[in-house]
């Protein structure tokens, strides 16, 4: 099959849905299908309200994947001004009756990619089938339904809804709005990386044969160096537990900073190291510390690959107890590591670890149950070890992208 991908970011982007849409295509494509990625130039998150315009969209065409990248506008008031326009989104989705008209013309903004929809529409590709990514970031995921139906091709959707601590959490409510709902419903498959997000789907009332749960899988290992160079070029000499992905409240950073606060004042001999982008809360969170405090922290922002895996390697754990995963990456990662995990009971976080036999669970926003959770596996090593095999065995037996991969051409079968 010739397969377009629409997805808002794409690898070197360093989020966890934009590695997934990656190693599909790579997937997909070295089983015989040409794949065409078309996207944005975004390469960090603030690319998508500041702006990343080269004058034309660019191309790149490997044997496996050709990708598409288009200017992305600069967002009126930045960063703020994308989080009111959000808001106001969000409002005139609670009106009376269906609003995904307004909204879908709001959406135009979320992200501001000029220049998509004409490349979309001059493609001259024979496109079997459309293959969106990413309701939270919808506006090209509502170009690839609008482009399927104008010509008459199959629709898959993954959306990575989020539907955080329950349905009226603000989190759902950014990936559930009118028009949002009229994209998901009008997908021949739902591809859905958990159980729990078909189930919040499924109440909404996406009609449950067009669910397909597909899961995420584990790249292999790459080639990493050895730990202790890694941490002294960083200069971690201490006993430290992982954080990996956006540093950002609804993420559990700062939960994270709190427990390991608490952790210290205890005795407890354990620091934190935070790998990815930061946001500006979390930034203004952590230059409130004191100077002791902050020395408990390693906050190395976005890293090559190899050191994030050697520092991994080393971790007495990885935490991540967020509210805006669909899955979780990262687990998969620290599980290849046979290291046991920290996340929270929200999103599509409790598909993936199962509590007391993989990791533990504790609820979003809990900073005393997270650092309570943190001490049981800092002071009892045979939980910690027992935990970090069975994350292994897990990763081992159900999360290899060749898995995926046939489950996602299933749902490419019930689209045709």
């Amino acid at each position: 099959m010739h397969i377009l991908f629409l997805t808002p970011a794409y690898p070197p982007f360093p989020g966890g849905g934009e590695r997934y849409t990656s190693a599909l295509a790579q997937e997909l494509a070295a089983r015989g299908h040409t794949i065409t990625v078309l996207t944005s130039q975004a390469l960090i998150e603030s690319d998508f309200w500041k702006g990343k315009n080269a004058s034309q969209p660019q191309a790149r065409s490997s044997e496996e994947v050709h990708v598409i990248r288009c200017p992305i506008g600069r967002m009126p008031g930045g960063r703020t001004g994308l989080l009111a326009w959000r808001k106001s989104m969000v409002v005139v989705s609670t009106l009376p009756g269906d609003q995904s008209s307004i909204l879908a013309i709001m959406a135009r903004y979320v992200p501001p990619i000029t220049e998509m929809k004409k490349t979309l529409e001059k493609l001259t590709g024979a496109y079997d089938l459309v293959h969106a990514f990413n309701v939270s970031w919808e506006f090209p995921a509502l170009l690839a339904w609008r482009y399927a139906r104008r010509n008459k091709l199959p629709f898959v959707l993954t959306p990575f809804a989020h539907f955080g601590t329950s349905s009226k959490d603000r989190v759902a409510r950014n990936t559930t709005m009118d028009h949002q709902l009229q994209i998901m419903r009008d997908a021949q498959a739902l591809n859905v990386l958990t159980k729990f997000e078909g189930e919040g789907l499924s109440r909404l009332g996406i009609r449950g044969n067009q669910i397909v749960i597909v899961g995420s899988g584990a790249e292999p290992l790459p080639q990493f160096p050895e730990a202790a160079q890694v941490k002294k070029h960083y200069s971690m000499s201490q006993p430290y537990a992982m954080f990996i992905g956006r540093a950002s409240r609804d993420k559990g950073a700062i939960d994270a900073i709190k427990a390991i606060i608490r952790l210290r004042q205890a005795g407890i001999n354990l620091r934190l190291c935070l790998v990815g982008q930061q946001s500006p809360e979390f930034i203004r969170y952590h230059e409130q510390l004191t100077a002791d405090q902050k020395q408990n922290f390693h906050i190395l922002g976005i890293i090559e690959d190899e050191e994030k895996h050697a520092l991994l390697s080393a971790a007495q754990m990885l935490i991540l107890p967020s509210r805006t995963d669909s899955f979780g990456i990262v687990f998969l990662e620290a599980w290849q590591h046979a290291k046991p995990v920290i996340g929270a009971r929200a999103g599509g976080i409790p598909g993936v670890i199962h509590d007391g036999y993989n990791g533990l669970l504790v609820e979003f926003g809990d900073a005393v149950g997270l650092a309570d959770a943190m001490t049981r596996l800092a002071t009892n090593p045979t939980l910690n070890e027992r935990l970090g095999k069975n994350g292994l065995a897990t990763v081992k037996h159900d999360y290899s992208w060749e898995q995926v991969c046939d489950r996602v051409i299933n749902s490419y079968h019930i689209a045709l």
